[in-house]
């Protein structure tokens, strides 16, 4: 972090830097070693010395923490979306039926998945009356009918209760190579002008594209930024080449736009706390902020109204 970091000893402490996460301090230094902040943790723990924005290195998130809030998002809103509100004549009516004592710990069995699209596996476990809750060794469990079930946390034919949360374990399904053999032409049909063909995207080629994407969705990236992320050992770990290969693929159909991507940057700078307009400029251009062109950060400026 800095040189005027307080001594403590070597452990997890809350990140002020990232809420809801937590960095790993070694004794000496402040490590990039970060995990998500468990459940019930108090928010007083000692926290990490924290550097002015424009002068620390941005952190890479952890593949593991955004698909980790992305499906706990996911399941707080399926989880608060059933409660309503109780009206007087359900009142008077519970008030006056007799108590009957329900068996809440009623035994489910797991239903077997394996095999089957993530689509299809939450949809049996949830109507079973069980939460489900994805696992991927990488990526994100975003279009639920390209990942296929390898095995479920309890497996299936195990017992749960009703509520109970039952990991399905999944993996990329893989892409099917795409076809290079020729059409035979028709014995009377004049021969036609070859087309040019389409050069093949190699599966790695394919898969840094979509995890482009997903990223530029998520919150405003740099070129200089979404290469990192990319190619990070705490990000995706896409070989450089493939990398660039995804980001100019992006740029080529017209999928990103830098400036907007500025705006978008800037607004949630503004969101999280309060920025002169130097301040953020250095964020946005800073090689340890967000690294976008002196004219890419002034068009963001210019739409958040700085």
């Amino acid at each position: 972090m800095t040189d005027n970091t307080p001594a403590y000893p070597a452990g997890w402490y809350a990140d002020t830097n990232a809420l809801g996460t937590e960095r790993y301090y070694d004794g000496t230094a402040w490590t990039n070693e970060t995990r998500p902040a468990p459940i019930g943790a108090s928010p007083l723990a000692e926290p990490a010395a924290k550097a002015p924005w424009y002068k620390r290195k941005a952190i890479v998130i952890p593949v593991s923490v955004l698909a980790g809030l992305i499906v706990i998002g996911s399941i707080g809103s399926a989880m608060g979306g059933g409660k309503g509100a109780t009206t007087t004549a359900d009142t008077k009516a519970v008030a006056a039926a007799p108590v009957v004592e329900e068996d809440t710990d009623a035994a489910i069995t797991v239903p077997e998945t394996t095999g089957l699209t993530a689509k299809e596996a939450a949809a049996l476990i949830e109507n079973a009356g069980l939460q489900a809750e994805f696992s991927a060794d990488k990526g994100f469990v975003i279009d639920r009918d390209n990942w296929t079930v390898l095995s479920t946390t309890p497996a299936s034919g195990a017992a749960a209760k009703t509520g109970d949360t039952v990991v399905i374990n999944v993996e990329k399904t893989a892409a099917a190579a795409p076809s290079t053999a020729p059409e035979a032409a028709a014995p009377s049909a004049p021969p036609a002008a070859a087309e040019p063909e389409k050069p093949a995207l190699t599966t790695a080629q394919s898969s840094a594209v979509r995890s482009a994407k997903s990223y530029l969705s998520f919150k405003g990236f740099s070129r200089a930024g979404l290469s990192e992320q990319l190619t990070s050992e705490y990000g995706e770990g896409f070989a450089p080449e493939d990398a660039e290969f995804a980001i100019a693929q992006l740029e080529a159909t017209g999928a990103v736009d830098w400036n907007q991507e500025a705006a978008e940057a800037a607004k949630s700078y503004l969101d999280f706390q309060g920025f002169s307009r130097d301040g953020l400029y250095d964020q946005l251009t800073s090689e340890y902020g967000e690294g976008f062109t002196p004219e890419q950060a002034n068009f963001g400026l210019a739409a958040v109204g700085l």
